[in-house]
């Protein structure tokens, strides 16, 4: 039953990311949820993944090389 939450949540045109509030932006996730969803740090549902804490940290360094190159 919580499955179908979770499809009605998915079609309403808002992100599914915990707790975010903004307008879909592609595969029922914002820009930013939807980045991380590629990344892995989320799962298709919007919920964390069970080793999150670490690829946390991959994902911080990768987006601090991103706005350095993004400046240079």
């Amino acid at each position: 039953m919580a499955d179908k939450k979770q499809v009605k949540e998915a079609g309403s045109g808002h992100c599914v990311g915990h707790s975010c509030k903004q307008s879909e932006w592609r595969f029922s996730f914002c820009q930013e949820h939807f980045e991380q969803f590629k990344f892995g740090l989320i799962k298709k549902d919007g919920q964390p993944v069970p080793d999150f804490d670490k690829k946390i940290e991959q994902y911080q360094a990768f987006k601090k090389r991103q706005t350095a190159h993004k400046v240079a």
